[in-house]
């Protein structure tokens, strides 16, 4: 049984992502913990003089637990023949704080959230909550782009720059993500010219054992080849391996590449190398 954290905002992004989770996971047993993370400066002095004889915690979390109610009632309706089970979660936490814990206590496989970029700032693909589960969360997370439609997800691209290396933790989620999900697996590498060869040789005795389709590319900036390459193959969902420096901190550039921009056109699954 795979256990999944959906995040929500209750925004139009994060819905959009929770739809997208539930025709992902279709074919599994799932428990699907549904979090709302409540900000500090979210709390209303109205909602906790409206009914003074509740408790608090009580008036606080009222509004948003009779909308991960209502979230959960559309969700089983739509999900009748899917073995899915439903759980509700409010926490008052630091965001990520929030989301270790659960991770942690229950297990989870993995995280899906919604890419939360303001959708009237075009600069920006990840908002500060995405950078900052992708960076802290050490737990596999895909990551939906906002008005994404869900299609049969059946090829998976890793995209490795220079400095990646195949580690044996890191085959393992990849072995598992293809085996259990039935993916076709390719591998896109980027190296630098003087050491393409060894790369090259270092990367095909790991994957020896992979049914994958293995492309390298020399001396060419690995946003602009993941673009080209998702341009001409038919790619369904990519991987962001965390060591990859050079991506991270495109995140957080506030005029980032359109090479960038092509590249979280699909769902992005982040992976841990450690």
């Amino acid at each position: 049984m795979k256990k999944v954290l959906l995040l929500t905002d209750f925004s139009k992004n994060a819905t959009n992502a929770i739809r997208y989770a539930m025709q992902f996971f279709e074919s599994k047993t799932c428990t699907f913990y549904i979090m709302y993370v409540h900000k500090v400066s979210g709390y209303v002095t109205d909602d906790l003089l409206m009914s003074p004889k509740n408790s608090i915690h009580d008036s606080i979390t009222k509004k948003p637990q009779e909308k991960l109610d209502a979230l959960i009632e559309k969700l089983k309706n739509d999900t009748k023949t899917q073995d899915y089970h439903f759980e509700t979660i409010i926490d008052f936490d630091v965001f990520t704080d929030a989301i270790n814990q659960v991770v942690q206590k229950f297990s989870i496989d993995f995280v899906v959230m919604g890419s939360n970029g303001a959708s009237n700032v075009k600069e920006v693909i990840f908002g500060s909550n995405t950078i900052n589960v992708v960076e802290k969360v050490k737990c596999k997370t895909i990551v939906v782009p906002s008005n994404y439609s869900f299609s049969p997800v059946k090829q998976f691209l890793v995209s490795l720059n220079t400095d990646d290396r195949f580690s044996s933790h890191l085959l393992e989620h990849i072995i598992d993500f293809i085996e259990d999900f039935k993916l076709k697996l390719h591998i896109l590498r980027i190296s630098s010219e003087n050491d393409a060869s060894n790369i090259s040789l270092q990367d095909k005795e790991s994957i020896a054992l992979l049914d994958s389709k293995y492309h390298l590319v020399e001396g060419v900036p690995i946003d602009y080849a993941v673009s080209s390459y998702i341009q001409t193959n038919p790619i369904d969902i990519t991987a962001f391996i965390t060591q990859d420096k050079s991506f991270l901190k495109r995140l957080f550039s506030a005029s980032p590449s359109k090479e960038l921009t092509s590249r979280m056109k699909l769902p992005l699954l982040v992976l841990h190398c450690h």
